[in-house]
């Protein structure tokens, strides 16, 4: 069976509302539709994407105002146009798998980053040197390469017509730290300041002068759900991660987000900062 994804679960529990509200079970509504009532919860269930001419059948069943209609409408099209799915080997975290699908619903995340440079925004040079120095601790079971594939697949949600919108707090320590040597960090921080132009990114720098601010013990993803869901937070650590789903937590990190966003650099001075960092490898 397929794994329901945030969109497909939205839209079906919208549809089981709406047929709960007339009072019409799921065996009914499988008679109008000459189906089984099984494929009528896979529906309701995320499961199963019904095509768009079985959602117009159940809504007429269901006789829904011009408003409904509209909703379900947009519920459809949010489903039906998720960015394609990126294929994951065994063995790999299910926090991270449901990082990974959620990065391709969310229309928005933010990254506080407070020792390298997020996934999303290296180059493969620069992760085959994480790799490389802590596959004992990350993934052990996986094949580099693999990996790899994967992380540059998920920069893809960045760009295209409907593009995720980034928002990063990166610690300063980042754009210092030679991860894999001079060269290696020197074409990641020229490629940081490619993506730093895009419209639908924002790179701010937690400058060394800002002192201890919130979640500098560790890594932390906000990605924002449409339809004012609450938002998910995803908490990195080095052997893995962990969600956060308490809301009263995740308005915790969300706040502090918005409180470290505070005491980062405006994207302007961060970029010029990078840009420094730049000439200073190329003239040690």
């Amino acid at each position: 069976m397929a794994t329901p994804t945030r969109a497909k679960v939205r839209l079906g529990k919208y549809l089981a509302e709406l047929r709960n509200r007339t009072g019409i079970t799921l065996v009914m509504a499988a008679q109008q539709l000459k189906t089984s009532d099984g494929t009528i919860s896979r529906y309701e269930s995320g499961h199963v994407l019904p095509v768009w001419a079985t959602v117009l059948t159940l809504l007429n069943l269901y006789e829904v105002s011009a408003k409904d209609r509209k909703i379900a409408s947009d519920l459809w099209d949010s489903a039906h146009d998720e960015p394609p799915s990126i294929r994951l080997p065994g063995g790999t975290p299910k926090a991270f798998r449901r990082l990974v699908n959620a990065e391709r619903e969310a229309p928005a995340a933010r990254h506080i980053e407070t020792s390298i440079i997020p996934g999303l925004l290296q180059t493969e040079s620069y992760a085959r040197a994480l790799m490389a120095s802590g596959r004992s601790i990350q993934l052990p079971d996986l094949k580099v390469d693999t990996v790899i594939t994967n992380r540059l697949a998920r920069q893809q949600r960045l760009i295209g017509a409907d593009p995720l919108s980034l928002h990063v707090l990166l610690d300063e320590a980042a754009v210092v730290r030679e991860v894999g040597g001079v060269d290696v960090l020197r074409e990641q921080l020229a490629f940081l300041l490619v993506a730093a132009a895009r419209p639908n990114i924002v790179l701010q720098i937690i400058p060394f002068g800002a002192g201890a601010y919130g979640s500098m013990a560790g890594s932390c993803v906000v990605l924002d759900y449409p339809f004012d869901e609450t938002p998910g937070v995803y908490v990195e650590y080095p052997a893995g991660g962990a969600w956060v789903d308490n809301e009263d937590d995740v308005q915790r990190f969300t706040t502090m987000f918005d409180e470290v966003a505070k005491l980062a650099l405006s994207p302007a001075k961060s970029t010029d900062l990078v840009r420094k960092r730049i000439k200073a490898l190329e003239n040690p």
